[in-house]
């Protein structure tokens, strides 16, 4: 007698959307000084201590366009609504107002990965409208240092522009990068005294994106 088996017809199921990374995992995404040393190549990085709001430095510079790029985690830029929680850090060394290496790192969660994209999206048309750009700004009726950006590197998950900054210590060379990975905004500046090019911005981002739980 003939017997026939037979054969399961069920699909597999396709993946689930990816977790989202909650508000309480930002805190461990952050790199410790160590790692930003070993980051952007130096030593002697001091952290101050984390912040979980926005600035809001528009009446300095009411260009939406370019303040995102002057300026990490700003109010203006990211609105008041649509994001749930942020943690920034700012780094440096010698930990002075004379420092060589500056880095401020950030992370901004979302309710959604469409949320999150959608922010990212409309800060990749905002940054493309201040490349190659002087920014004059004026404080108590006093110009401060010149800052100019250069040309913006964009890929599906970051933004990447260069500028320089200038105070009473000399000139700086920086870098600004702002990624997007699931629901979360990593937000990065870089800068080192009088370097022609900096792409330690964009080395922080890649580790903190490394360190987000999956």
């Amino acid at each position: 007698m003939l017997v026939l088996s037979s054969c399961s017809t069920e699909a597999t199921p396709p993946p689930g959307p990816p977790e989202l990374v909650p508000a309480n995992a930002l805190d461990g995404v952050l790199l410790s000084a160590d790692q930003v040393n070993s980051a952007v190549g130096t030593t002697g990085m001091t952290a101050h201590p984390r912040v979980e709001v926005m600035s809001d430095h528009r009446n300095l510079l009411p260009n939406l366009n370019c303040l995102g790029i002057w300026q990490v985690n700003e109010a203006g830029v990211y609105g008041k609504d649509g994001w749930i929680a942020l943690r920034q850090e700012l780094l440096r060394s010698p930990d002075t107002d004379a420092w060589n290496t500056l880095v401020v790192q950030s992370v901004v969660n979302y309710p959604s990965t469409d949320a999150a994209r959608a922010f990212f999206t409309q800060s990749a048309d905002r940054w493309s409208k201040c490349t190659n750009h002087n920014v004059n700004i004026t404080l108590n009726d006093q110009p401060l240092p010149k800052w100019r950006s250069g040309a913006l590197s964009t890929t599906d998950d970051k933004l990447a522009i260069p500028f320089t900054r200038g105070d009473a210590n000399g000139v700086a060379s920086c870098q600004r990068v702002l990624a997007v990975d699931d629901n979360v905004i990593v937000d990065v500046q870089a800068c080192k005294r009088d370097l022609g090019t900096v792409t330690a911005a964009s080395a922080v981002a890649d580790a903190i994106v490394a360190k987000l739980p999956r």
